[in-house]
Parts: structure tokens; sequence; C-alpha cells
């Protein structure tokens, strides 16, 4: 989590062990949620302690739900993206000082057919947007896992 501060610590760990496998989308209700390793629920308790969204499916966890549609980017280069919003009340995403997701605005492009990159968007509380980190999405291969 680039930019962040408090995150500085947790960057170490994420590099060698990253909690966060990836995300689901149902484009019928135009929302989805981040998978992740079960390590996650304990993390959750130490980063986000009030935080009570994560489930646990099968050997995954899930969380962290946000709303999805087309927009175009907050930063440059303002292109078209699929815009994830994590701020909706009703999720009840945490929004703590070492774990902002509720302002967090992930923004996804896609470069070639089922291949997705992505940057992650802080606004922080003076409204700067900042750049926090970039990750890559794959759509689903049969008999490989995602």
């Amino acid at each position: 989590m680039f930019g962040v501060p408090e995150a500085a610590l947790a960057n170490p760990l994420i590099a060698i062990n990253p909690t966060w496998t990836g995300k689901t989308f149902d484009a019928a209700s135009g929302k989805g949620f981040n998978r992740l390793v079960p390590l996650a629920r304990y993390a959750m308790r130490v980063v986000a302690p009030a935080y009570g969204g994560l489930r646990r499916v099968g050997d995954a966890m899930e969380g962290f739900v946000f709303t999805y549609a087309p927009g175009t980017g907050l930063i440059e280069p303002r292109i078209p993206v699929v815009a994830l919003d994590y701020g909706v009340p009703e999720y009840r995403n945490p929004s703590v000082r070492t774990f902002p997701i509720k302002r967090t605005r992930d923004e996804l492009v896609e470069l070639l057919p089922g291949l997705y990159l992505g940057r992650a968007l802080l606004t922080m509380r003076g409204g700067e947007i900042r750049t926090i980190a970039h990750f890559a999405l794959r759509e689903p291969v049969a008999g490989l896992r995602a």
C-alpha cells in the first residue's frame, strides 16, 4: 500500500505472504467482493478490529464488498475505467487509519481480453487523491485456478 505511511510496516509482510487472492464480480447486481486467504481473518482483528464483514466460504475468506460501474479515471490518465466503490455505507467497510478501504476506489482497464490492470486510489482526508497500489486481474480460465 504505497503512499499510506501507517501501512509501511505491513508492506514487507504483504510482499512475503499476500492475503488478497482476487475479486469476484456479480454482473446482475453490479456488486462484488474481495477474496482473501484465511489468515486475513486474524490480520483484520489487528488492523481493523471493528470490521465484521469477513466471511469464510470453503477454504477462503470473502469481504470488502463494492459496487462497480463504468466511469472515468479520477486522476491522469482520465480514461474510461470500471470503477469499484467501497464507500457504500450499508457495506460497513472499514475506514480506520491503518486500513482506509472505505476511502479507496479501484479503477480497472482491460489490457487484453480477460486481462485487467487495476489501480487503487485513496482519497486523503484533505481531498487529495493518491495512487496507493497497482494490481492485475484475469478472468478465470477453465481448469486453471485463479
